[in-house]
C-alpha cells in the first residue's frame, strides 16, 4: 500500500551525486481516486510547528480541526498531497530514522481519524543549498503535478507562511493562507503578501477547506 521513494526526484541546483540532496517522495497510491487535488503544508497546518524543529514523534501535536478537515476532504473526494520543507534533515538536527517514523505515525493517525494523504513531497535542504524544491521555490508542487498529471492552475496550496503562497504562485496554483495565531481572523479575509495579489486567509484548516470545497 505505502510506497517510499526516499531520495527520489533529482533537484536541479542541488548536488545530485548524494541521496541527501534529492527531494523525498512518499507515495500512498500511484493512482488518484478523483481529479480534485489539494496541496497542503504540514507543520503549522496539520500539526503545531516548533522553532527548534520536530525531532521525534513525542514532539507532534495535531490540531483537532486539521484531522476533522482531512476526514471532510476525503468524504468530498479531494486528494491531499503534502508539500513540506524539512531542512532539519540536512542541518543534522533531525535524524533520518526519526523523520520517517514521524511521517508514518502521522499517516496512521490521519487514517484512523478518517482522513487520507495521497502522497507527500519533502525538501530536506538547508537554505544555503539553493535547491529548486525548497519553498518558496515551486519544485515540490511541480514534481507532484508531473507525477499525478495535475494542471497546477486547477489546484490550491494551503500553508501558514508567505513562502507557501510564493511557491503556489510560482507553480501556477492559488495560495490560501492559514493564520492560526491571529485572534482577529474570525472569518475569511484577504492577505496581500508584499502588496501583491490577495490570498484568502482562514483561522483554521477546517474552515478553509469547508469554505472552498462545499458539498
Amino acid at each position: 500500500m505505502h510506497r517510499l521513494a526516499s531520495g527520489a526526484g533529482e533537484c536541479p541546483g542541488a548536488n545530485s551525486h548524494s541521496i541527501g540532496f534529492s527531494m523525498l517522495i512518499w507515495i500512498n497510491s500511484p493512482q488518484a481516486r478523483s481529479r480534485e487535488f489539494l496541496f497542503l503544508d504540514r507543520d503549522g497546518v496539520i500539526n503545531e510547528d516548533r522553532p527548534d524543529f520536530i525531532t521525534s514523534w513525542q514532539d507532534v501535536r495535531f490540531y483537532p480541526d486539521a484531522l476533522d478537515a482531512l476526514r471532510w476532504l476525503k468524504e468530498q473526494g479531494v486528494q491531499v498531497i503534502l508539500i513540506s520543507n524539512q531542512s532539519g534533515l540536512n542541518r543534522g538536527i533531525v535524524h533520518w530514522e526519526s523523520f520517517w517514523d514521524i511521517h508514518h505515525r502521522m499517516m496512521e493517525t490521519i487514517q484512523r481519524a478518517g482522513g487520507e494523504i495521497l502522497a507527500a513531497f519533502y525538501c530536506p535542504h538547508r537554505p544555503d543549498e539553493r535547491c529548486e524544491c525548497r519553498k518558496p521555490r515551486p519544485g515540490l508542487i511541480l514534481e507532484a503535478s508531473r507525477i499525478y498529471g495535475i494542471p497546477p492552475n486547477t489546484c490550491s496550496m494551503i500553508g501558514d507562511r508567505t513562502t507557501d503562497l510564493e511557491a503556489a504562485a510560482q507553480a501556477g496554483c492559488r495560495g490560501i493562507l492559514l493564520d492560526r495565531d491571529s485572534g482577529a481572523v474570525s472569518s475569511p479575509g484577504v492577505f496581500r503578501p508584499g502588496g501583491g495579489d490577495g490570498a484568502l486567509c482562514y483561522p483554521t484548516l477546517y474552515e478553509a477547506v469547508s469554505d472552498q470545497w462545499r458539498a
